[in-house]
């Protein structure tokens, strides 16, 4: 069965679509017939060289496709016919069920049935509210209202305003960037920039590759557009580049999603030299990569590495950077970076989705980044940030004698793996029990599943609010150990 059916590297479209599609064809010319049982998932890898969860999103295609029918222990069989339109009913109801199950589903409400009063929380990975400059941004946001004329806050252009796109684009250039004030398109955070950019990129079933852990609020909004993910393995250094190239070659995925600095959940930062293989690699597989440069500000031993965006000159290579975390979280804005074809399309869902970001909002922060503030902010804000890391990384190492804790070379944020004895709901559920919350691993992994883990939040604890919640989750953690 299925005989003569090859791959083909050079074909752009994705492996399993290939499959897929050739089935379909054999079907449509009657080669297959109705009730026919295709090739097990293994059998079919083998038989072509690829991966088994190639072959398995291949048959999910032809599921959704109403090509094929799966049953559980039994296999997957060809439909040739397909399913009559149901007669109209009474009444409608929408079909909600095929959409995918939310990647914070159940967390939240674990979080928030596990608080109560006295509680510490490390789950948020939220900044310092002390650090926010918020005397300096209103200087900034009076003098936008006194000196710029009524007609500027007039309904705006969907691309942003010009004066702070030229500000982000001349931040970039600094970085290695080719930039242009036409290149960047300024969005409501990097959640609306993720959006905006899978509207355009992803397919239903389009794969995803992504490092493993990854941020999961931008997983989910490739969750949203019913992303498939092939998992990219990682190390202390940040995406490990023979992985990539393993999941480029057998994969071909639609989109690569990259946090290569202030890497959150783990704090790694990407090497200059990994990164220009990662953007090599791409073009070697033409593959589109999403790079997240949120927080690469806090790079706090050396000076950060330019963005992948720096090594690319055929316009492959998307950016995008909220300023949540740099200035303060309220601000909601972010922006995107795209040169070349992607630019165009991505410009025109921004508009689609919201009309324009607050002016307001950004004519006042064009101002701010222009000022002496915005530097001294950068300068106190790092050096607040690397004192909390470094006095939490000790205080877990001295306390977790089972642990080698990682320190994080930026953000504000921990990976904390766990011995294979302690899994990640004990792990929750004794620290929530000592009165301090942690966030469970499970929603940063592409395919909500790996090694247990968890992630903690130090950037907003005070020093004693610190010190007592590594009292408590050592008393939990290490409690656990001992059994």
């Amino acid at each position: 069965m299925l005989a003569g059916l090859e791959l083909d590297a050079a074909d752009r479209r994705p492996l399993y679509v290939q499959i897929a599609d050739d089935i379909v064809a054999r079907i449509e010319r009657g080669a297959l017939v109705e009730g026919e049982r295709l090739p097990g998932i293994r059998e079919l890898a083998a038989r072509l060289g690829c991966g088994v969860v190639t072959v398995s999103q291949a048959y999910d295609s032809l599921v959704a496709r109403g090509r094929a029918v799966a049953r559980i222990g039994k296999g997957t069989y060809v439909m040739s016919t397909l399913l009559p339109t149901a007669p109209i009913g009474r009444r409608w109801e929408p079909e909600i069920g095929g959409l995918p199950r939310a990647r914070m589903e159940g967390i939240r409400e674990r979080l928030a049935a596990a608080s109560t009063p006295g509680m510490i929380s490390l789950a948020t990975g939220h900044p310092a509210p002390e650090t926010f400059p918020l005397a300096e941004f209103g200087k900034c946001l009076q003098r936008t209202l006194a000196d710029d004329p009524p007609a500027m806050m007039q309904y705006g252009s969907g691309s942003g305003d010009a004066d702070l796109r030229g500000t982000l684009a001349r931040g970039l250039r600094a970085r290695g960037v080719v930039a242009e004030e036409g290149d960047v398109i300024v969005c409501s955070g990097a959640q609306q920039a993720a959006d905006v950019v899978a509207s355009v990129l992803l397919e239903s079933r389009a794969v995803v590759a992504a490092e493993s852990p990854s941020y999961a609020p931008t997983l989910a909004a490739f969750d949203a557009r019913g992303a498939s993910y092939v998992e990219i393995a990682s190390d202390p250094g940040g995406i490990r580049v023979d992985d990539v190239e393993r999941v480029f070659s057998d994969y071909r995925p639609r989109l690569f999603y990259v946090n290569p600095f202030a890497q959150n959940p783990t704090g790694a930062v990407l090497s200059a030299r990994r990164a220009k293989a990662i953007v090599e690699l791409a073009r070697r597989y033409d593959v589109v990569v999403l790079e997240d440069q949120t927080g690469w500000v806090f790079t706090y031993d050396g000076p950060s590495p330019a963005p992948l965006a720096a090594y690319d000159n055929d316009g492959r290579v998307i950016l995008m950077e909220s300023l949540s975390k740099s200035v303060f979280p309220a601000l909601r804005i972010g922006y995107v970076f795209a040169r070349g074809g992607l630019r165009g399309p991505i410009e025109s869902a921004k508009q689609r989705t919201d009309s324009f970001t607050s002016t307001l909002s950004q004519r006042a922060l064009w101002r701010f980044l222009q000022s002496p503030a915005y530097p001294k902010h950068l300068r106190t804000s790092k050096a607040l940030y690397r004192a909390r890391r470094d006095a939490f990384v000790a205080g877990l190492d001295s306390m977790l004698d089972w642990a080698a804790v990682p320190s994080p070379a930026a953000g504000t944020t921990l990976w904390l793996p766990l011995p294979s004895r302690i899994s990640t709901q004990a792990a929750f559920d004794a620290c929530a029990r000592e009165g301090v919350l942690v966030m469970p691993a499970d929603p940063w992994y592409p395919t909500r599943s790996g090694p247990a883990a968890l992630r903690l939040g130090f950037g907003d604890l005070e020093p004693s609010v610190a010190r007592e919640a590594i009292a408590r989750i050592a008393r939990a953690l290490n409690g656990l150990a001992k059994r």
